[in-house]
């Protein structure tokens, strides 16, 4: 026999059901916690490249290498890909942006020129020295994985191509 108690506590749980769907859905918009309902791939890591040769490396949160660039220098084309979670490189969707950001802008700088891409871009060396650069990848109004601050050396005779030289400011990138 159905009893009084029983109706009630089945009506509270019928009521208290969709809270708990409503509150634990799939589409949480927290880039960290992983649970995102994303159709794009997942950032764990970076490797930058210089001219197509791997320079930096940034996975399971180790850093291996740096971007050396000459003072008054500016490096060649540098290319930034995502690593999986499995450890495999990957160009980001279209819906995704590339940000950049120098700890001390007064020993380097970024170039990134359109004709480039918007994987891609330059570091010119101001002054001597050390800074680090760190590196988002950007969905909308978050960012979907931030990179740890990867190191960037300015030494006085180190590689790149003279940043006033007027033959590369005309250069076309698309050679």
């Amino acid at each position: 026999m159905i009893t009084k108690k029983r109706i009630q506590t089945a009506v509270s749980c019928l009521c208290f059901l969709p809270m708990v769907f409503a509150t634990t859905g799939c589409n949480s918009d927290n880039p960290v916690d992983g649970t995102a309902d994303q159709d794009h791939a997942e950032a764990f890591g970076l490797v930058i490249y210089n001219s197509g040769t791997e320079v930096v490396r940034l996975e399971k949160g180790v850093i291996t290498g740096e971007i050396e660039v000459g003072h008054e220098k500016e490096t060649s084309l540098l290319t930034v890909r995502f690593l999986s979670e499995d450890g495999q490189t990957f160009t980001p969707d279209d819906d995704l942006k590339l940000s950049m950001q120098l700890a001390n802008d007064s020993v380097a700088e970024i170039e990134a020129h359109a004709e480039d891409g918007a994987w891609s871009f330059h570091v010119v060396g101001l002054s001597e020295g050390e800074t680090t650069l760190t590196i988002q990848l950007l969905h909308g109004d978050h960012a979907d994985f931030v990179s740890s601050p990867l190191p960037v050396h300015v030494v006085e005779d180190g590689p790149g191509q003279d940043a006033h030289d007027e033959d590369h400011d005309s250069h076309d990138h698309d050679d």
